[in-house]
């Protein structure tokens, strides 16, 4: 090989070696990943109400001091909550709660932190959480539960109390005791 072959392509190797470490170090960065949870989107509502109806008819409603509502899911916090429940025969059971959970996939109710409530017959109870269960129509009072019916001197205490009637008539399970009369 001549001279002016040996040159020319030690040029050629030069000059692609300097466009090699030219697009090396022009090549952008890989942008990290997050592989943190995205965050959710909530809207926030302040005193609305969410219900529930079956055929037609208003099983619950609950109205909240402040409502934080998933958008993808539609399921709801509730903040200090009041709730009423209607039954088929017309009384009506209102329920204070402070703070509270709706699952839209189910349409279930769940409640803590100290539940307070009363009958328009009369009925007063607490206990420490509630779970409306949809599929039942099924109200459960849970932990620490306690009733009281003046219209037929009837004091209930358990762990859970469950009723579809507004607690007219009820079931009690787990450290139950019933009074009745004086």
């Amino acid at each position: 090989m001549n001279k002016k072959k040996k040159l020319l392509l030690g040029g050629v190797i030069l000059l692609l070696a300097a466009l090699i470490a030219w697009t090396v170090s022009t090549l952008p960065e890989v942008p990290e990943t997050n592989n943190a949870p995205s965050e959710k989107s909530v809207m926030t509502y302040n005193g609305n109400t969410l219900s529930a109806e079956l055929n037609g008819k208003k099983q619950w409603e609950a109205t909240a001091e402040k409502i934080e509502m998933d958008i993808e899911t539609h399921d709801a916090v509730l903040t200090n909550m009041d709730a009423k429940f209607y039954t088929d025969d017309g009384r009506v059971l209102e329920l204070k709660v402070p703070r509270a959970r709706y699952i839209d996939k189910t349409k279930d109710l769940e409640a803590e932190g100290g539940v307070t409530g009363s009958s328009t017959d009369g009925a007063k109870l607490k206990c420490d959480k509630i779970h409306w269960i949809a599929d039942n129509s099924l109200l459960a009072l849970i932990d620490n539960v306690e009733l009281e019916r003046d219209s037929d001197h009837v004091k209930a205490t358990g762990d859970r109390m469950e009723s579809k009637d507004g607690f007219a008539k009820f079931k009690i399970t787990g450290h139950a005791h019933l009074q009745k009369g004086n």
